[in-house]
């Protein structure tokens, strides 16, 4: 028959690839929450790293138009100023014109 080696053999395999399968049935839940931790860090690192290059491409984009956006603000300014100088000028105009009297009285009606 089997010799009492070989099974003693045996029972050592049985019970070794027993807890074998009872310590990957504990383990699964571990394994497949740190497979999913890995992908989440993994997504993370690739949207920063999407968020620093726009960023990047943002500020270099303000920093080249900044000097067009200061010549065109001073250009503004500009226009501005003259557009109130010549508003002051034609306000002084109408006053000046209203206290000689060129604008003519309103008629009344006749009641």
């Amino acid at each position: 028959m089997i010799s009492p080696e070989l099974v003693q053999f045996l029972y050592k395999a049985a019970a070794s690839a027993a807890v074998g399968v009872v310590m990957a049935i504990i383990l699964w839940p571990f394994r497949k929450a740190r497979k999913e931790w890995v992908a989440l860090k993994e997504e993370q690192a690739s949207i920063h790293a999407e968020l620093v290059t726009q960023r990047t491409n943002c500020l270099s984009t303000l920093q080249r138009q900044g000097d067009t956006q200061i010549e065109l603000l001073t250009k503004v300014a500009g226009s501005l100023e003259n557009i109130a100088l010549s508003q002051a000028e034609m306000t002084g105009m109408c006053r000046t014109n209203t206290m000689v009297g060129v604008c003519k009285p309103r008629r009344r009606s006749k009641k």
